[in-house]
C-alpha cells in the first residue's frame, strides 16, 4: 500500500507542476480529446432520459441530445473488478489470468490499457477515482497514466465526505490515496469533479485522454443533506410507499425507485457531469472532445438473506449487480462525437470491451495489440453505417462466484446469439432460455418450448468455454471429490491388504 500511496502522491504534485502549456487553443486542429466517464453500481434506467420518475440527470439528458445512446449496451462482469479489467484492456475477463483467483483480475506488468496507445501518440493522460485493478505493484502510471489522482488499491471509499479515509479503517479496499488535498468536509463525487474540471482548463499543447472514474453511486449510500431533503420531499410528493421486496433467484429484489439518498448521488454526478461539459465549452474543446458516459454494472438491486440496504431497482429488466440477468449487465452508454448536434439513440448490442479499439479507432491511432482484444471498434455505427461484424456477433459471459447470501445470486454462463439468450446455471443443472426481443425481463423460460434451440445454445457454451479456457470451479470441485475417492479407496485396499 505504501507503493500506492507515494506512487499517487508523485503523480499529484507533477499534475500541478506541469499545467503551462501552450493555450488550448492550438490544439483545435488537432487529433480529438476523450473524456470518459465511468459511474459505480449504476443501472441502465438510473436516468430521468431512460424513464426514471423519480431520479434526475437534466444535464447527463441534455449532453444525450447530442449524443449517441445504446438500449442495449453491456458491460463484461456484473461485479466490480473484472467488469473494469474488462473496460480497461479491451479483453474478456473470463480469460484465465495467472494467479487470479475466482473473479478476481488485475492489471499487471503483461496488461495492454486503455491510456497506452494515447500516451505513445503523444496524448495527455489522466485518471482520478476508482482503480480497484491494482496488484499492488502495477500502478495507473505504470501503464500510460501521466496523472493519476487516488486510483489504487480502493474498490470504496469509507465515507464520501472528506477525509474519506475513516479514522480506524484498515481495509485496503476502503482506503483511498493520493486524495488528502480535499477540503475538510468536501463531497468525495464533488472533489472529483473539481479536480477533472482543472485539468480540463490546463492550457496544453497536447490533446489529452482522461477518466474520471466515480466512487458513486456505490455503496455507502452518503449524499449532501439538501438534496437528501430534495428527494425524501419528492418521494412524499409522487406517493412512493413502503417497498416490498419480491422474491428473486437465492433471495430478494427492490421492486422501486425511491431511496431519497441514492438519488441525490446520482443527481450529484449528474451536477459534475454539467460542470465538466462546461468546463469543455469554456475552453473551446467541447466540439473537439468525444465524451463517454458508462456504469461498470447493473444497479444494486438485490439482496440474499441478508438485511443489506438496496439502492435502485433495474426493472423492467430483471435483477441487478452480482447476476447474470439483463439487469445486471446492461448499462446505460452515451457517446457524444466532436461536433455532433442530433441524438442518435441505437439498439445494436455492444460491450464495455469494445470502448478500447472504438476510441483508438475514432481517433486514428495505431494499436498494436489489436489482435490482442476480445472488443470489436464499432465506429461505423457511430457513423450510421451498416456493421455486420456487431450485429451477428455472439456474446458471452461467464461467472465463478456466486453470493447467494449477499446478492443472491449463482455461477452461471450465459450465450447471447441474436435474439436469444440462453443462461446455464452449471452448478445446478438449470437451464434458462429467453427470447430478449419479446421478453427483456426474462420472464418466459423457453427451454421446454424450444429444446432444439436450447440445445444448440448450449454447445456454443461449451465450445466457448473450451476455446476461451474458462475457469470451471465445478470441474474443481469434482476433481477434488475423485480425487479424495480415489485417495479412500486406496486407504481401504491397503488396509485390507495389511
Amino acid at each position: 500500500m505504501e507503493k500506492i500511496k507515494k506512487a499517487c502522491g508523485v503523480f499529484v504534485a507533477l499534475s500541478a507542476a506541469t499545467t503551462a502549456y501552450v493555450p488550448v487553443s492550438a490544439q483545435q486542429a488537432s487529433k480529438p480529446n476523450v473524456l470518459m466517464i465511468v459511474v459505480d453500481d449504476w443501472g441502465a434506467n438510473d436516468l430521468s432520459f431512460a424513464g426514471s420518475k423519480f431520479y434526475e440527470t437534466q444535464n447527463i439528458d441534455q449532453l444525450s441530445e447530442q449524443s449517441t445512446t445504446f438500449s442495449q449496451a453491456y458491460v463484461a462482469y456484473p461485479r466490480s473488478v473484472p467488469s473494469r479489467y474488462s473496460l480497461i484492456t479491451g479483453r474478456h475477463c473470463a480469460r484465465p489470468q495467472q494467479g487470479a483467483k475466482g473473479d478476481d483480475r488485475k492489471v499487471d506488468a503483461q496488461s495492454y490499457c486503455i491510456a497506452e496507445p494515447f500516451k505513445a501518440a503523444g496524448y495527455s493522460t489522466f485518471i482520478i477515482g476508482k482503480w480497484h485493478l491494482s496488484d499492488e505493484v502495477t500502478n495507473p502510471e505504470d501503464k500510460g497514466f501521466d496523472v493519476n489522482i487516488g486510483a489504487g488499491h480502493a474498490g470504496a471509499t469509507g465515507t464520501y465526505f472528506a477525509p474519506f479515509n475513516k479514522k480506524g479503517v484498515s481495509d485496503p479496499d476502503r482506503l483511498i490515496y493520493g486524495m488528502d488535498d480535499a477540503v475538510p468536509g468536501e463531497y468525495l463525487t464533488d472533489y472529483m469533479v473539481r479536480k477533472t474540471v482543472d485539468y480540463i482548463k490546463a492550457d496544453r499543447k497536447n490533446p489529452f485522454f482522461a477518466i474520471c472514474s466515480f466512487y458513486a453511486v456505490h455503496t455507502p449510500l452518503e449524499a449532501k443533506p439538501d438534496l437528501i431533503k430534495k428527494y425524501e420531499q419528492k418521494k412524499i410528493k409522487l406517493g412512493l410507499g413502503v417497498d416490498n421486496l419480491m422474491p428473486e433467484e437465492a433471495g430478494f429484489r427492490k421492486t422501486q425507485q425511491d431511496h431519497p439518498v441514492y438519488a441525490a448521488m446520482i443527481e450529484s454526478v449528474d451536477q459534475g457531469v454539467g460542470r465538466m461539459v462546461d468546463a469543455l465549452k469554456a475552453t473551446g474543446q467541447y466540439d473537439n472532445t468525444i465524451i463517454v458516459i458508462i456504469s461498470d454494472h447493473g444497479g444494486l438491486s438485490n439482496r440474499g438473506q441478508n438485511t443489506r440496504e438496496l439502492a435502485t431497482t433495474n426493472a423492467p429488466l430483471k435483477a441487478g449487480k452480482g447476476h447474470l440477468y439483463e439487469g445486471g449487465l446492461r448499462v446505460p452508454l452515451l457517446v457524444h462525437l466532436p461536433k455532433q448536434k442530433q441524438p442518435v439513440r441505437k439498439d445494436e448490442c455492444v460491450v464495455s470491451y469494445d470502448l478500447l479499439p472504438t476510441l483508438t479507432d475514432l481517433c486514428e491511432l495505431s494499436n498494436p495489440k489489436t489482435a490482442q482484444l476480445d472488443g470489436i471498434s464499432f465506429k461505423p455505427i457511430l457513423f450510421n453505417k451498416p456493421q455486420e461484424n456487431l450485429k451477428h456477433r455472439d456474446l458471452y459471459w461467464h461467472k465463478v462466484s456466486e453470493r447467494p447470501n449477499s446478492t443472491g445470486d449463482y455461477v452461471s454462463t450465459v450465450v447471447r446469439s441474436g435474439n436469444y439468450k440462453l443462461i446455464d446455471f452449471y452448478t445446478q443443472g438449470r437451464i434458462e432460455l429467453y427470447d430478449l426481443k419479446n421478453d427483456p425481463g426474462e420472464t418466459h423460460n423457453l427451454k421446454n418450448e424450444k429444446p432444439e434451440l436450447a440445445e444448440q445454445l448450449v454447445k456454443k457454451i461449451n465450445s466457448w468455454r473450451q476455446e476461451y479456457n474458462v475457469y470451471m470451479p465445478h470441474n474443481e470441485k469434482m476433481k477434488s471429490l475423485k480425487t479424495e475417492k480415489k485417495r479412500n479407496k486406496n486407504k481401504r485396499a491397503k488396509i485390507e491388504t495389511d
